[in-house]
């Protein structure tokens, strides 16, 4: 499967990077960088300095947007700064890569990988979908081409993670999110329906713990600083947000969905929340499917044992 992941790096959205390198049956032909864990520029520069660290340098990185639709600028808010940290990484310091990003925007990549390579491809948006829902806007009929097409982001049947009503990929982007499902393509929506379901624990890192490697060495790291501070309990745990949406890409029979056509409120104490259209109730066609239940402590295996497979090679 040829992927392209569009990301808003984010320890969560380094270990899907991570995640899909190790994987033999992927081949990474992109990233794009948008803003929301952190800011675009640095969302470009970890992606640069991960893919470096990785030993996957050649991977083009893309620059996406640098702020929400109808807004004129961003900054990351205090919750993504303790989740995240002040570079997004943990405070994790990494060597800096020595190449640079491609002039290409994100949204542009995004659409010429679409017209060259079709349903061969998939698409994977772990932060604000403001990139896909700009490669939608490109043109529709290059994106409706896409073999795959996952989002991390949403709550359906959950409280958000933002708001009560709203999880913080959405949040951050409420009128692109809205595009995006109401656009008609076959989206599948990986929320906090389902990754709240995929637990990750201290023990589970044991097997990182053990590579002698720059690279174990800052994937420990992040995640240790993640998963402390993303829980709030001082306990190392929480959810595997990101990486469970590239899964639901890969491997889409490993979900219960719920097909629904969705839309996103834009406005008032509801914004950001993921929602039925009422105006498409009737319609027979659902073009979103919500993953809702998924098997957790198979895919928490899985993950971990491919990353800690990929740190041991050679």
């Amino acid at each position: 499967m040829k992927l392209i992941l569009d990301l808003d790096t984010g320890i969560d959205d380094a270990l899907a990077l991570a995640y899909a390198l190790a994987l033999p049956q992927v081949e990474l032909i992109g990233v794009g960088g948008c803003f929301g864990n952190v800011t675009r520029d640095r969302s470009v520069q970890n992606n640069l300095d991960l893919l470096a660290l990785f030993g996957a340098p050649e991977v083009p990185v893309c620059p996406g947007a640098d702020h929400p639709w109808g807004a004129d600028g961003y900054r990351p808010g205090d919750f993504k700064y303790r989740v995240h940290g002040e570079n997004g990484i943990g405070n994790v310091l990494l060597p800096a890569a020595g190449g640079r990003a491609c002039e290409t925007p994100a949204a542009r990549f995004l659409v010429e990988a679409a017209r060259r390579w079709g349903g061969e491809l998939a698409v994977v948006a772990t932060g604000p979908l403001t990139d896909l829902a700009d490669a939608i806007r490109l043109d529709r009929a290059a994106m409706a081409s896409v073999g795959a097409i996952s989002v991390m982001g949403g709550a359906l049947t959950v409280p958000g993670n933002r708001t009560p009503f709203a999880e913080a990929n959405i949040c951050d982007d409420p009128a692109a999110a809205k595009y995006v499902f109401e656009s008609g393509l076959p989206v599948t929506m990986v929320g906090l329906d389902v990754t709240l379901q995929t637990k990750i624990v201290g023990a589970d890192l044991a097997r990182w713990r053990q590579v002698e490697s720059p690279a174990a060495a800052a994937l420990v790291g992040m995640s240790e600083y993640y998963y402390t501070n993303e829980s709030e309990t001082g306990e190392i745990g929480g959810a595997i947000h990101d990486p469970l949406a590239l899964e639901a890409a890969l491997c889409p029979g490993a979900f219960s969905v719920l097909p629904i056509n969705l839309t996103v409120e834009t406005e008032g104490p509801g914004r950001g929340r993921t929602i039925g259209d009422p105006a498409l109730l009737g319609r027979p066609e659902k073009t979103t499917r919500v993953c809702v239940g998924v098997g957790a402590a198979a895919f928490v295996a899985k993950f971990c044992g491919a990353i800690a497979d990929w740190l041991g090679r050679d």
